[in-house]
Order: structure tokens, then sequence, then C-alpha cells
């Protein structure tokens, strides 16, 4: 049974928290800007600019270094880069996010999904804000609905799911330390 984290943009590990012991249970998936407290093992950038920055910085010998197909030739194609195919269509915030989830679920029975806040929010004004969430929503949605045979869990989830994803058979939530004892043991 292989299991993998996926890590939140805002993820914040308790400091007393052994990072070894968690990948001693599974690899880190996240973006770019995880990496410098996690040391993330499987980073991803979508971010064109970023990833620029980051390749010209030797940044792929650090970790596995995931950037979109579709910017690979333009940034003189790198060594030691990752590639993944696909391409949002929608104004979405957190893409890189999204895509960990995607990447890991390629490889993994479980995943656990830390420092991700999906709970019912209070409405918004700013109608941009509301259209960029409501896609964010949809596509976290889809990519559990679209591996059935995944059991995600939600580590120290600050509440209940909101509307949409509380019904989901294959999504769960757990302690950190229930986690570490049930996949350590």
């Amino acid at each position: 049974m292989k299991t993998s984290w996926v890590l939140a943009d805002s993820v914040i590990i308790d400091p007393t928290q052994d990072l070894s012991e968690l990948k001693n249970i599974g690899s880190f998936w996240g973006g770019w800007c995880t990496w410098r407290a996690c040391q993330t093992d499987n980073v991803i950038c979508y971010d064109m600019k970023h990833a620029q920055n980051l390749i010209k910085r030797q940044f792929q010998k650090q970790c596995n270094f995931f950037i979109p197909n579709s910017i690979y030739s333009m940034l003189d194609r790198p060594e030691n880069v990752k590639l993944f195919e696909g391409a949002f269509v929608h104004d979405v915030d957190h893409q890189d996010e999204l895509v960990a989830m995607h990447l890991a679920a390629s490889t993994s029975d479980i995943v656990l999904l830390l420092g991700f806040d999906w709970q019912e929010k209070d409405p918004i004004a700013d109608k941009l804000i509301v259209h960029r969430q409501h896609h964010y929503n949809n596509l976290v949605k889809q990519v559990i609905t679209d591996n059935p045979g995944i059991q995600w869990v939600l580590v120290d989830h600050p509440g209940e799911v909101r509307k949409g994803l509380d019904g989901l058979e294959n999504l769960t939530q757990d302690s950190m330390s229930n986690v570490i004892d049930l996949l350590t043991s």
C-alpha cells in the first residue's frame, strides 16, 4: 500500500513534528512554496515566471521538480525537470495544489491531505474571488471522485468539510496522531 502526503500551499507543520517521521509514511507532494518549510520531495510549479526563476537557481537538483510540458520548451528544455500534461482552462487559485493531488493520486493508494481548509466559507462580495473559488472547489471534488479507489484523508482539518465534499465515500478526516499511529505500526 503506497501512501503520499499532499501539502496545501499554506501548510504549517507543527515545529515539534519530526518531518522524517512523516516522510517515512509517504513522500511529500506540494507547490514550490512548500519546499522551504517542508523539504517537499515532489515540487510542482505551474507558473512560468516562478519555474524560470527556480530553474535559474538549479532548484531541480534539490527535489523532483515538476513543470507543465507546455512551458518546458519555452524554458530551453532544462535538464532534470519532470513534466506533466494538462492545463487549466478556468481561472483558479492554488493550481500547484491541484496538480499535486493529481500526481500523488497517480502513484498512491492513500493520499494524506495536510494544511487544507475545505470548510464552508462565509459569502464573499467579490465576484472574481467567488468565481475562482468555485472552480477550485469543483476541481478538488473532481480529482477525488475521478479516483474512487484512492482513500483521501484530510489530516487535522479544522472542522466539517463544505457541501459537495461531505458525502464523498473516499474522503475522510483524521488527526495527525491517529495517522502516525495507524501508518507506522
